[in-house]
């Protein structure tokens, strides 16, 4: 099965599971794993991106990373240049759509690429940390050149058997919640 495939298959799942009132029961599980490890804990400056209604809710997270005086970064996207680096995120209220609809921090803002800690989205994983994404490259441009502690969060049904290419960066951590 093609990547493309892959995709396109465990979209369709995600969006159907987000209507699911079991989604939110395994956000929360996902969450609590999360501020468990032991990489959470010492990160002090950790990237995230702003979900959309089918992913794992990364909203209820920021808030509390912000709460626990974590210095939270989210993603910032070049489409002309195709590069990514992350922007300082220190309330909600300043975010808003980009040219692509997705959301991004809308104020001035530090940007980096010294972060602890990276949570990294993606669409299908295999046992070894391997992903999918949407097709951009960015996150996996990102961790090859770039040091730091990466973990995922995901849904049991994300994962599934593929090859990795040349190009893809694994992730140290996947965290998974059982749906069914």
């Amino acid at each position: 099965m093609t990547k493309k495939t892959l995709r396109q298959q465990k979209l369709e799942k995600m969006k159907l599971f987000s209507q699911q009132s079991g989604k939110k029961v395994a956000d929360g599980f996902l969450a609590k794993q999360f501020f468990r490890t032991e990489e959470y804990q010492k990160a002090t400056r950790i990237g995230i991106v702003l979900s959309m209604a089918h992913e794992v809710d990364t909203y209820s997270i920021i808030r509390h990373m912000l709460s626990d005086e974590k210095k939270v970064f989210v993603p910032e996207t070049n489409y002309d240049t195709r590069q990514m680096t992350f922007k300082s995120l220190t309330h909600l209220e300043y975010i808003g759509p980009d040219e692509k609809g997705i959301n991004h921090v809308v104020q001035n803002a530090e940007i980096s690429s010294d972060l602890d800690l990276i949570v990294v989205p993606g669409v299908v994983f295999n046992q070894s940390g391997y992903r999918i994404g949407y097709g951009g490259g960015y996150f996996d441009k990102f961790l090859s050149c770039n040091q730091q502690m990466t973990i995922s969060l995901l849904y049991d049904f994300q994962l599934n058997d593929f090859e990795p290419e040349a190009h893809d960066q694994p992730v140290e951590n996947l965290i998974i919640a059982t749906t069914s």
